[in-house]
């Protein structure tokens, strides 16, 4: 294959190195810009390759860690709404003289979970922790006040 000629303008700081090498080396300096552009391609194609193959086992990671969480988290759904069926199923209706004040405890219930989550998002909590700690200190009330434990 014929060579084709390429005209390549060089910073003098850079000219002046590849004419010493080629001067030490008793070679042109074409011959010493063509093996720095061969080498310098090829350990391009190389390092990317590489880098090519690490993103591939990153991604492979991630996708595998995605996975697992979306599992979970179907898992979880399940959970909760198994938990929500046999609530249903298991608790009577409420009389009619008593679903006003059910209602207002409802609602006082519903406030006092809403504040639990918001503490458990804060950053560092947990909603367990939370919960635990409330159920801690209500077993401390209790104990202090002479009440049995359930």
């Amino acid at each position: 294959m014929a060579a084709r000629k390429l005209t390549v303008y060089l910073p003098p700081t850079l000219d002046a190195k590849v004419r010493k090498v080629a001067r030490d080396q008793h070679r042109s300096e074409s011959s010493i810009v063509l093996e720095a552009l061969k080498a310098r391609l090829e350990r391009g194609e190389a390092t990317n390759g590489l880098i090519e193959e690490s993103a591939r086992r990153q991604l492979s990671r991630v996708d595998a860690r995605l996975e697992k969480v979306i599992g979970e988290s179907l898992i979880l759904k399940e959970i909760v709404l198994l938990f929500v069926r046999v609530w249903l199923e298991h608790n009577p209706p409420i009389d009619e003289h008593l679903e006003e004040d059910a209602a207002a405890s409802a609602e006082a219930r519903f406030e006092r979970f809403l504040d639990f989550v918001a503490q458990a998002l804060a950053p560092g909590k947990s909603l367990g922790a939370v919960f635990s700690l409330e159920s801690a200190e209500a077993v401390s009330v209790a104990d202090h006040n002479g009440e049995a434990r359930a």
